[in-house]
């Protein structure tokens, strides 16, 4: 499901999201976002996600939640502004875009930090077109990419073109489809595919992350919290992770995990220690130690207990 793998770091996550017009079920809570200065030494990797968000064809309406730092009235600071589980950022489209791809429609829609560690959002901003809002296509929600006269579709996860699996960088041939704008009635064509399931869907609608496009997401923001503490001499802020998981038995593995990395990070700064004291300059930073592969490889393994199906 690496569809769109160039933006898969930055920009992707609106390509899940469901806009209003198609009927979201997602949950996210219209209070106003609070905004909370996160302790690397203190969260885990699944207890913050981080800087706000980012998505094609919008930005945050308020302009605080899109601020790197915050002023911290106890400490007499500037700290980085972190979000963290059930925090709602409100993002408002840019002008011509909509939510549901009317030139009169809604344009905001909220994204919520959820307790995986990134954001997941309730909608995403498309072309406004004369052709109106978006049609509801089944399995299928429209994506952020602009096509010119048309509008681009992606069938939800666990479902593709010819009910065959997603490939992996297979640039989403089974997967992505558009609808064009037809001249002459101001119509969108009608879509003659369907998106067949492939494989197990899950009843509820909040476990649709698990998915190519999130674990990316996640185990690129996993890894940059691991890294960041390290850099500031700061234990791996892991002790949390495994209390998590909503599977029971993935417990004594993620216990395994947690006591891995705590080794590796010990290691690494062992081998910094002494690369410092070899190293004339303090500024010689090549081939210095660090965590960056270790990291890597913790995260993706947390992710596999993540993506394990929940106990019931």
């Amino acid at each position: 499901m690496l569809l769109l793998a160039a933006c898969l770091l930055v920009h992707c996550t609106g390509v899940w999201a469901v806009s209003p017009a198609l009927r979201a079920k997602a949950a996210v809570p219209e209070a106003a976002t609070h905004l909370l200065v996160a302790r690397a030494a203190k969260d885990s990797p699944l207890d913050s996600c981080g800087k706000v968000a980012s998505y094609d064809n919008a930005e945050p309406k308020n302009y605080e939640d899109a601020m790197p730092t915050k002023f911290n009235e106890e400490t007499k600071k500037r700290e980085d502004v972190t979000f963290k589980k059930g925090d709602s950022v409100t993002f408002k489209c840019k002008p011509g875009f909509t939510t549901d791809g009317s030139m009169d429609g809604p344009n905001t829609f909220d994204a919520k930090c959820t307790d995986k560690g990134f954001f997941e959002p309730d909608g995403t901003c498309v072309k406004a077109s004369k052709c109106g809002a978006v049609p509801e296509i089944s399995h299928a929600v429209v994506t952020a990419k602009e096509v010119p006269g048309a509008v681009q579709f992606t069938c939800n996860p666990g479902y593709s073109l010819d009910g065959k699996k997603v490939v992996a960088g297979g640039m989403g041939k089974n997967q992505l489809f558009t609808l064009k704008c037809q001249e002459f009635n101001n119509e969108y064509e009608k879509f003659e595919g369907k998106c067949k399931a492939y494989g197990y869907i899950p009843a509820d609608e909040g476990t649709r992350i698990y998915n190519k496009v999130f674990e990316a997401l996640f185990v690129v923001t996993c890894k940059g919290k691991l890294v960041a503490a390290f850099g500031k001499g700061n234990a791996p802020p892991v002790d949390s992770a495994c209390g998590k998981l909503k599977n029971s038995a993935a417990s004594g593995e993620c216990a395994g995990l947690v006591a891995d990395i705590k080794a590796d990070f010990d290691k690494a700064k062992s081998k910094l220690k002494e690369f410092k004291e070899e190293k004339e300059a303090w500024y010689e930073t090549e081939g210095q130690p660090g965590v960056a592969d270790d990291a890597k490889d913790f995260c993706e393994k947390l992710w596999a207990l993540v993506e394990k199906p929940n106990d019931f």
